[in-house]
């Protein structure tokens, strides 16, 4: 099989681009909007409707191959890549891309998608969001071409085992705090509710709202019911104690003593503002944490965006697990490697991304899932619970159901 053409279309994500450094620092509420002008860089209003770009491949038999070029919610901060011009990755795929995919060979994906990372086109390098959209339409062209799930595709190509189940959820309930907790009890998630904290008077509220939580699952989950309670703060602690440690931890064990003895994440607590003081600031943190007899576990994922800037987390053992925010990493082998080195390093993996993304980026998010044994996997797109926990859940069910047949016992993970 080979791909005979590139098409690209205009599209829209899961969810809206956020300003969140104007609404961390008071933007009046405006029902979902926000009053006032935008703080960062690169926006025009401080909530925007998202766009992205639409890939799909024609190959030689008539099959299509999708791919979406995603990015991320909150946009432009943390040191990441800019918000692309949706006509102009139109152009490129269209243009000098549909030249290099008509010639590729698609026995293998993983020399492929390594081109994309060191591709150069007019002088730069291309954006993140068009290699993860291409990436996802040649990874899904090389399993259609072996007649293999792209699970199978990656496990082949990177060493790794393919799992027995699907990958444990995490339920993103976003604003709705309280009606998408009871969806994530009565789903039975094994991770939530990660909250998607960006205002100040959400984190003055988080210590009930985590009371509030534990005896809900009492309420109405069922008695074996025990999941871990993951809160991501986006750095706005830092807006409230700064750098100051010994405050941090206070507030962090008030929550934990909030949720009566379930396991807490706690994703990003403070925002030093730069990389290598994030690292400093967040190892600080953590030896604290312990010292305190705390079984809070940290997540990194601001300033955290590359293979190199994990391999860097992963050295300094500042945190317990790492986002791996595919959109951010460009190519969707990026995201395998990154999640081998955490591995390696004995760093938990937090296979995340946004709720930005689309329907066809978390279905290829799905196959990793199944490939690199994550401690807990964003179900995308959108906030609402439901519709990102079928997408995902669904898709890993298919594939498993599709290879567990055909492969030997010792491809699979143990037992």
């Amino acid at each position: 099989m080979r791909i005979e053409s590139l098409h690209a279309s205009a599209g829209i994500g899961g969810y809206y681009w956020r300003d969140q450094e104007a609404i961390a620092r008071g933007a009046p509420r405006d029902g979902f909007l926000y009053q006032g002008s935008p703080s960062t860089p690169g926006f025009e209003s401080i909530i925007q409707v998202s766009s992205t770009v639409l890939l799909t491949a024609i190959a030689d038999d008539g099959r299509e191959l999708h791919g979406d070029c995603a990015t991320v919610n909150h946009a432009f901060r943390s040191g990441r890549q800019g918000l692309p011009v949706a006509q102009d990755l139109i152009a490129l795929a269209e243009g000098p891309l549909q030249q290099w995919v008509a010639g590729c060979d698609l026995d293998q994906f993983r020399p492929l998608a390594a081109q994309l990372d060191v591709m150069d086109l007019h002088g730069k390098p291309l954006h993140m969001a068009l290699r993860y959209g291409l990436s996802q339409v040649l990874l899904q062209a090389v399993a259609a071409h072996r007649r293999i799930t792209m699970a199978e595709v990656l496990a082949d190509e990177f060493g790794l085992k393919l799992a027995r189940h699907p990958a444990p959820l995490l339920g993103s309930c976003g604003g709705n705090w309280h009606e998408n907790v009871d969806k994530a009890i009565l789903r039975k998630l094994p991770y939530f509710p990660q909250t998607a904290m960006v205002r100040l008077d959400q984190l003055d509220a988080l210590p009930e709202y985590a009371g509030w939580i534990s005896e809900r699952i009492k309420k109405i989950g069922a008695a074996s019911f025990t999941p871990t309670l993951h809160y991501d703060l986006h750095g706005l602690l830092s807006l409230r104690v700064g750098h100051d440690i010994k405050a941090a931890v206070a507030y962090l064990l008030e929550v934990e003593r909030a949720c009566d003895g379930r396991p807490v994440l706690f994703e990003d607590p403070l925002d030093a503002g730069n990389k290598s003081d994030q690292i400093a600031l967040m190892g600080e943190l953590k030896a604290a944490l312990r010292r305190s007899g705390s079984g809070i576990r940290l997540i990194a994922d601001e300033w955290c965006n590359t293979r190199q800037d994990v391999a860097d987390f992963v050295a300094s053992n500042c945190c317990d697990l790492i986002q791996i925010k595919m959109p951010d990493l460009g190519g969707v082998d990026n995201t395998v490697q990154a999640c081998m080195t955490c591995t390696a390093g004995g760093i938990g993996i937090y296979l995340g991304g946004s709720c930005n993304e689309t329907d066809i980026s978390a279905r290829v998010s799905s196959h990793i899932a199944l490939v690199v044994e994550p401690t807990e996997f964003l179900a995308k797109p959108g906030l609402g619970v439901d519709e990102g926990v079928m997408i995902a859940s669904n898709e890993m069910t298919r594939a498993i159901r599709s290879y567990a047949p055909r492969v030997n016992a010792d491809q699979l993970e143990v037992a």
